[in-house]
């Protein structure tokens, strides 16, 4: 607005509407979508893992909720599986060129105290790869794809349990 331009006549009922704005939003509470991850979900024990990518998911998850506790409120009980499937068959000899690598978490949240199941689920994901005609190149790339995979089922078990603890 420029200095010779004088305020209209509505800028009484902009203000006031402004006000009326602020005087509702005052009374809203902001909360995560899936609860807070700070309380009792950094009082959460993980299982020990039996392979790389359970390794990969547990490692995650005991990040996430805080790290290692003792005297901890829940215990979460995790199953990991992985397998890498190839997708398009091409080359000389019919090939696989690409694959999927998928990773799947089951897990049961248990009250250490009561030992009810308070949550349990399932969670998939999965990473896509190309393979090359490398021996050692196709072994690095299944790892890196199954770490990817295992790192975004971490995250979904993650919310699955904050969502679970911020009921």
């Amino acid at each position: 607005m420029l200095s010779s331009e004088a305020a209209g006549p509505g800028w009484k009922i902009k203000a006031l509407a402004c006000a009326l704005g602020l005087a509702l939003l005052a009374g809203c509470q902001v909360k995560p979508l899936y609860g807070s991850l700070d309380g009792e979900t950094q009082s959460i024990s993980v299982s020990h893992a039996d392979s790389r990518v359970e390794q990969t998911v547990r490692n995650e998850l005991v990040l996430g909720f805080g790290g290692e506790q003792t005297n901890t409120a829940y215990q979460l009980d995790l199953s990991v599986s992985s397998g890498v499937t190839g997708l398009l068959p091409g080359g000389i000899d019919n090939e696989f060129s690409a694959a999927r690598a998928t990773v799947t978490a089951s897990y049961v949240l248990k009250s250490t105290s009561t030992g009810e199941i308070v949550k349990s689920g399932s969670r998939f994901a999965d990473a896509q790869l190309d393979l090359p005609s490398q021996q050692f190149a196709q072994v690095r790339a299944k790892l890196d794809a199954e770490d990817r995979a295992a790192r975004a089922v971490a995250a979904l078990v993650r919310a699955d349990v904050a969502a679970a603890l911020g009921r």
